[in-house]
């Protein structure tokens, strides 16, 4: 999936999808830490697409989520021989990720609903994920429906994703190589 679409798919589905991170077997959700400047930095490189959701570090703590350590080969190891070789990055003169500070999600049931997130960063300023159902109407009356099942004139309301709608957007300018910030509802 381009960025793009893999990001329309987690506003409308409302969930991430965890895969066992390189060299582990456990299935996490991965993250970057990243403060704004650095944020920029990283996207300014090239060596990250301007495309994503941001969450707090408290939101992925109360999920059972945590940072992951940084270590030198003999300590991965350990972590390896205890089942817990998700929560490590061997460090080394090799090691493609000393960049930056991951934090780990672990999900055995392969993905993790979202009911909010920090943030929307996106590398467009005109795009906008596909619309969803965001509600009922009694097509012949126009009355508000709880749903479609027994109602014969039922018809969806179609809107952007709820995410979209109540989240900041964040909207990456490559000629300044920074973050533009929008309030919620503000690119609807």
């Amino acid at each position: 999936m381009t960025p793009q679409e893999r990001l329309n798919n987690i506003l409308t589905e409302e969930q991430l999808r965890a895969f066992p991170p390189f060299g582990a077997v456990t299935p996490c959700v991965c993250f970057s830490e990243s403060p704004p400047a650095h944020l920029s930095h990283l996207i300014g490189l090239g060596r990250f697409q301007p495309w994503g959701i941001v969450v707090s570090r408290y939101g992925l703590l109360d999920l059972g989520g945590g940072s992951v350590a940084y270590v030198p080969e003999a300590v991965h190891a350990q972590f390896r021989e205890a089942g817990l070789e998700h929560w490590s990055v061997r460090t080394g003169t090799d090691s493609a990720w000393m960049h930056e500070r991951e934090w780990r999600l672990p999900r055995t049931d392969g993905y993790v609903s979202i009911r909010s997130v920090r943030a929307i960063l996106v590398g467009d300023p005109t795009w906008r994920p596909s619309l969803v159902e965001a509600a009922w109407v009694d097509g012949s009356t126009g009355e508000p429906l709880p749903g479609p099942n027994g109602y014969p004139f039922a018809q969806p309301i179609m809107d952007l994703p709820r995410l979209w709608r109540e989240s900041e957007i964040w909207v990456w300018d490559a000629q300044r190589q920074s973050v533009n910030s929008y309030p919620p509802g503000a690119l609807s």
